[in-house]
């Protein structure tokens, strides 16, 4: 444990305790507001380039257990928390979860302030250092402002998976699922109804069509969904797959599909991040609490064939599409999570069964 600050490219400064601070951890800086779950946001592949902040003070009361992983390894860069507990009686003890992922943590930071001064002026990049580095405020914010956005790297690249994997369970439906950083608990939902398929992100229309699937499931995952390289591969292929076979997209593989079909993206001042997100069915007027992870959403825009499925209720961000001609649809939140207490999981279903 050292003393340890997080300096953001504004020029504020928050001070704590740091654990497993080695060396200086840079990404963007944004915050959470799930009460649990921090076992599934750690692993969760969409937050890959960024430094998480915990808004629920106290994490860690109730252990880490791998079976709750959402990928193999810790996917935020850095962790800011209030109060961190190290005594759980169950699972991994938080100690000793750090350790093993050699996670960069800052413990006692007033993270109301922080989450209140990133809603007033949009996520932005960060950095935690040591105190004793002998770096001024001064220098960290000019070495910060000189660092490119996350974003402006592939990160799709760096969490999709490398060669196929065939996740198998006698189940004759075969669905091909686009990785883009997937979540594992995505492929369990997918596996109660097909034999799932999981090729990386930049898979072409061709290796796709030759598994003869009954679906295309397009991921969530991190990063600017208009990457150059993300649109010269994985949008590519979904415009050709679009009239071939039945799409569902999910969170990022919302975004690309819109993108396949015509919308436009842009950056969300400080996104959504939280189990805790309040979402319109259009159609049965039903409202669902979902949990969700981006920082980017659809531009509203007339489409032709294409229908608004869902909306934000807070913000009125686009929440879903579907085509009203072809079997292809998207939801921005993440059926797969269950946040309750009437959950989203019969997309799955829904899309597969159809």
């Amino acid at each position: 444990m050292q003393d340890t600050i997080l300096v953001l490219e504004d020029g504020t400064v928050f001070k704590g305790r740091g654990f497993f601070v080695e060396n200086e951890i840079f990404g963007e800086v944004v915050f959470n507001t799930s009460m649990t779950g921090y076992e599934e946001a750690f692993t969760d592949p969409s937050y890959a380039g960024q430094i998480l902040v915990m808004t629920y003070p106290l994490i860690g009361n109730y252990g880490f257990h791998k079976r709750h992983w959402e990928s193999g390894t810790t996917q935020i860069r850095g962790l800011v928390l209030k109060e961190p507990y190290f005594f759980s009686t169950r699972g991994r003890r938080f100690g000793r979860y750090l350790k093993e992922t050699k996670l960069t943590c800052l413990a006692g930071v007033d993270t109301r302030a922080l989450t209140l001064r990133i809603r007033d002026r949009g996520t932005m990049k960060g950095m935690i250092v040591p105190a004793g580095t002998g770096l001024g405020i001064g220098e960290i914010v000019e070495k910060i402002g000189q660092k490119p956005h996350p974003d402006t790297d592939n990160l799709v690249a760096g969490v999709s998976c490398e060669k196929m994997i065939v996740h198998g369970n006698g189940k004759t439906k075969r669905v091909v699922l686009i990785d883009c950083g997937v979540k594992k608990s995505i492929i369990r939902n997918l596996q109660r109804y097909a034999t799932v398929i999981q090729v990386p992100y930049n898979t072409d229309f061709d290796a796709i069509s030759d598994e003869k699937p009954d679906g295309v499931v397009i991921s969530n995952g991190p990063g600017n969904p208009e990457h150059s390289e993300v649109i010269a591969t994985t949008v590519k292929t979904v415009k050709k797959i679009l009239d071939k076979f039945p799409v569902l997209g999910i969170c990022l593989g919302h975004q690309i599909l819109s993108l396949a079909l015509g919308f436009k993206t842009y950056k969300m001042k400080f996104g959504h991040r939280g189990s805790n997100h309040g979402v319109k069915e259009l159609s049965s007027n039903r409202i669902y609490i979902t949990s969700q992870n981006h920082g980017y959403a659809i531009e509203v825009k007339d489409v032709p064939d294409v229908k608004i499925s869902w909306m934000n209720v807070n913000d009125n961000t686009i929440e879903g599409i579907r085509h009203e001609r072809l079997r292809v649809s998207s939801v921005q939140f993440h059926p797969e999570a269950g946040p309750g207490p009437y959950d989203t999981t019969f997309l799955f279903q829904d899309f597969l069964n159809a």
